[in-house]
């Protein structure tokens, strides 16, 4: 009977096989934490254009004036600042009440959707004033504003505040919503801040 002795791996080889695998991990980690980023904000846009479009058929199946408006705490509109990563509303309210671009009133208007805070994405706005679609469809000039343009860009990990950036990792978006209710959504030049150009 013949015994056949078992050899292992050696030290070396051990070490060899470590050393390429920490090879592989610095360079698929920080591509996989690019592409994490780039769809993440691709889903954030989506979300807001997908809450345009509904709050634009919602104004021309209800015949009602439709807004929305920047909002931290879910229930008021806070109009100091043109960031809507903080949050929005969308609600409804009768196109005879007072006109349009009013402030969220619970006790008057029908809250539609909330949408919470995006903290590791910044989403900059044309201005803090409430956006209101008409019972047509169609924007609602707010002052001299009859379009609205919103920019979005992730923010570096640990970041809350600020404008985020637009590089090659994750290049950011701006939606335009034209003074046709027409929902335009384009990639940032790399040259491009994260600030609306309106």
């Amino acid at each position: 009977m013949t015994i056949r002795s078992s050899r292992g791996f050696s030290i070396l080889e051990l070490m060899a096989t470590v050393a390429v695998l920490a090879i592989l991990m610095a360079i698929a980690v920080p591509a996989f934490r690019g592409t994490m980023r780039r769809a993440h904000l691709s889903n954030i846009v989506n979300t807001m254009v997908g809450d345009l479009q509904f709050a634009r058929s919602e104004a021309a199946t209800r015949h009602q004036f439709v807004s929305m408006c920047r909002s931290s705490d879910g229930s008021t509109c806070a109009d100091d600042d043109s960031n809507y990563d903080v949050g929005y509303l969308i609600y409804a309210y009768d196109a005879s009440s007072a006109g349009p671009n009013q402030a969220y009133d619970a006790t008057k208007h029908s809250l539609l959707r909330t949408t919470p805070i995006t903290p590791d994405v910044s989403i900059q706005a044309t201005d803090g004033n409430v956006f209101t679609f008409g019972q047509t469809g169609l924007p609602v000039a707010n002052d001299t504003r009859t379009a609205i343009e919103f920019v979005f860009c992730a923010r570096q990990a640990g970041k809350t505040s600020g404008a985020g950036e637009n590089n090659n990792e994750s290049p950011g978006s701006r939606v335009t919503v034209g003074v046709s209710g027409s929902l335009i959504n384009t990639k940032l030049a790399n040259s491009a801040n994260c600030l609306p150009t309106e």
